[in-house]
């Protein structure tokens, strides 16, 4: 380090913003800045003054034999009031003349105190720039801070460091002088061979780090031969030299390689995206196997791209509601790269980094799910081997039709079916024949209906049909589904022949209950059966 003249000191306190005073070997107050009048409510009249008026235990602080230390103590007000503070102080000679320089916090006020802290840190470079415009070659300032500081003249040659920035780079501080150039310095550590860095090129290196250290503002990381990051914060002061900091980011690396590990191998999809554009910034191996696209054709979309049609501006406008976490609930349909439509449910997590939010997506595919309750849903409503209606959704939608009638006045028809020679069939060419024969019965009365219209398989042999208001009467409808089963059926090579009889009954003249209406129905069927089959009869009204 240099050595610097009285002068300088009292520049240099009465520049900083902390309560600062000056102090002879004699105990009398050399300087005070205003921080610390305004501390001891004295005005301007400090100097000249022994210093134990304004703190009572300067003599037994004044004794201890180290050159800087910190000391908690009182400090006496003009009104005689006693406050706690802590002394930074740091001693120097000049010509045998010794000066002791006190920092002076007050331990009252922690919150303004810390606050001060706070914005001293974020400082830091200015507090540099104004320290060496004050006096260059003030080598305790920058010893101070908590990081590796080095500070450059405006020909990059080195004015100053600390130890911490010396301890840093062992190989290099036997060499640290005033006024060596930063570049003699990078070659010095490149040809001692122990230099903590990790370099393929030295001479490459060289070159890159001083583009790096002209440039204005400049940042840059490095990984350490024995595993830790440092990170170079270089910034040019206004009169043309450089602040360098040299700040060690291992624990930052580490998190940061921990949160790209479970985002990377996650095993549920996830996806980085803008909150406003919804543009997707990054994407893990689970979400491109199930997309099926490339990562840059990821990369190249916006998570809404990825919904079916009219489903992403939905969800685009779900999201503008949405300022906090949240669990996914809706299920969204999902477009792959070959087509399939895949159901997800989207979990939204926000991130902060720096300035910028980012969302999260957390995506879960749930199309089994999704497929198996339909399936579910299906079969409970639906008869397993025609895939007809069931007598319960029957029932539903019968109860849904009277309902809609009873406003609108229109009538509403059922038509209970029993099939003619069913039993022989089973007897004569087994279940299996005659399983196929309901489906081919399934098939011929779902062609005869028209849209709005029901056919249901009732159970065993037993159809029903709900038949809406038309032109077509119900008798009509009756007669062509007779006619339709009449005609010989073409099963296990064999052509058999079997029929049908059917009972109608017709809302309102039968009534509008659904029960009595089946019933009433059930009733014009055996009327049929009893009239020798192959034929229809109708409820009486």
């Amino acid at each position: 380090m240099t050595d610097f003249t009285s002068a300088d000191a009292l520049v240099f306190l009465g520049a900083v913003p902390s309560a600062s005073l000056c102090v002879n070997a004699g105990g009398i107050i050399l300087f005070a800045n205003a921080a610390v009048s305004g501390i001891a409510g004295a005005g301007a009249g400090l100097a000249r003054t022994p210093v134990s008026r304004l703190l009572p235990e300067w003599h037994a602080l004044s004794a201890s034999p180290a050159k800087s230390f910190r000391r908690e103590t009182v400090l006496l007000r003009r009104d005689g009031s006693a406050i706690p503070v802590e002394l930074s102080l740091v001693r120097w000679e000049r010509d045998g003349a010794g000066l002791t320089g006190v920092v002076i916090r007050d331990l009252i006020d922690e919150r303004a105190l810390e606050s001060m802290r706070l914005e001293l840190e974020r400082q830091n470079e200015l507090v540099l720039a104004e320290a060496e415009a004050a006096h260059r070659r003030l080598g305790f300032i920058i010893d101070m801070l908590p990081q590796a500081a080095c500070v450059f003249d405006a020909e990059d040659r080195y004015v100053l460091w600390n130890e911490k920035y010396a301890a840093l780079y062992p190989e290099i501080a036997p060499h640290l002088r005033p006024g060596i150039p930063f570049r003699d310095i990078l070659r010095i550590s490149l040809e001692s061979g122990e230099m903590p860095e990790m370099i393929d090129d030295p001479e490459h290196w060289i070159e890159e780090r001083m583009k790096k250290h002209a440039l204005p503002s400049s940042q840059d990381e490095q990984m350490l031969r024995d595993g830790r990051w440092l990170r170079h914060d270089d910034r040019r002061t206004p009169d043309g030299g450089a602040i360098g900091m040299r700040i060690d980011i291992t624990d930052l690396k580490r998190r940061e390689e921990s949160m790209r590990q479970l985002f990377d191998a996650n095993p549920m999809p996830m996806m980085l995206c803008e909150v406003g554009t919804l543009n997707i910034l990054a994407v893990n191996e689970a979400a491109i196997a199930l997309y099926g696209f490339s990562r840059a054709d990821l990369l190249s979309k916006a998570v809404t791209d990825l919904h079916v049609a009219g489903e992403g501006v939905h969800f685009g406008t779900a999201l503008k509601d949405v300022d906090d976490d949240c669990e996914a609930r809706t299920v969204w349909r999902h477009r792959t790269a070959d087509g399939d439509e895949r159901h997800v449910l989207i979990y939204v997590r926000f991130l902060n980094e720096g300035s910028d939010r980012r969302l999260l997506l957390t995506i879960a595919d749930v199309s089994d799910r999704v497929h198996a309750e339909a399936h579910a849903t299906h079969l409970a409503h639906h008869d397993p081997l025609t895939g007809l209606p069931n007598r319960m959704r029957f029932r539903q939608t019968l109860e849904a039709a009277l309902a809609r009638a009873t406003l609108s006045g229109e009538e509403v028809a059922v038509h209970y079916l029993d099939l003619d020679g069913f039993k022989p069939v089973n007897d004569t060419f087994g279940h299996a024949a005659g399983d196929t024969l309901l489906e081919q019965v399934a098939e011929r009365l779902t062609g005869l209906l028209r849209t709005g219209d029901l056919v249901a398989r009732l159970g065993g042999d037993e159809f029903a049909i709900l038949q809406h208001a038309s032109a077509l009467g119900a008798e009509d409808v009756a007669q062509l589904c007779i006619q339709a089963l009449r005609q010989p059926f073409g099963i296990a090579d064999s052509e058999i022949s079997i029929s049908a009889s059917i009972g109608i009954a017709v809302a309102p003249g039968n009534g509008i209950d659904p029960d009595g209406l089946m019933s009433a129905a059930d009733t014009a069927l055996y009327q049929a059966k009893a009239a020798g089959k192959n034929t229809w009869r109708r409820s009486a009204a």
